[in-house]
């Protein structure tokens, strides 16, 4: 039988929890409150959370409490994150997919893209420009390709109106 490594991280174990900490309810209110979602994902065969995996990712510190009684995972807590780090997760998580934030992000720039395309006039607008004008108003990255896959998922019947087709 493989042996489970309960300290992946390889954190210092304390007695009690140090002041400016948060154990991981108040950690994760704390990055919901400021606009950083996150899911957590317990399992109930191994029971494995990703909020270590999240903070150490995104460079927080953390320690391992002493636990009271023999059940259950040792706790951890977590350092509050600076303005500046939670900045940092936000940025980091809008351009990508995966992230709870990021999934947010891709639904409004695919109605970005359809209403762009919508209200453009014929032969004016290429997925060139299209993606420019949605990485401007929501302030993320969009790219062309993006613009192709939904144009030709939602609108194939009229990208004639494209000034370019390809």
């Amino acid at each position: 039988m493989k042996e489970k490594n309960t300290n992946p991280y390889n954190l210092k174990l304390l007695d009690e929890k140090p002041s400016g900490y948060l154990n991981d309810e108040e950690f994760h209110n704390f990055l919901e409150k400021n606009g950083v979602p996150i899911k957590r994902e317990k399992k109930k065969e191994n029971k494995n959370d990703n909020l270590p995996r999240f903070a150490h990712f995104n460079k927080i510190h953390m320690y391992k409490i002493v636990r009271d009684g023999s059940f259950g995972s040792v706790p951890t807590v977590y350092k509050k994150p600076s303005m500046s780090q939670i900045s940092k997760m936000q940025e980091s998580m809008k351009n990508n997919n995966n992230s709870i934030l990021g999934r947010k992000i891709l639904k409004d720039k695919k109605g970005k893209i359809l209403e762009i395309f919508d209200k453009a006039e014929d032969r004016v607008e290429t997925r060139t420009s299209i993606a420019e004008k949605v990485s401007i108003s929501l302030g993320v990255n969009c790219n062309r390709k993006l613009v192709r896959s939904v144009l030709n998922a939602k609108r194939f019947s009229s990208l004639k109106k494209l000034k370019k087709i390809s």
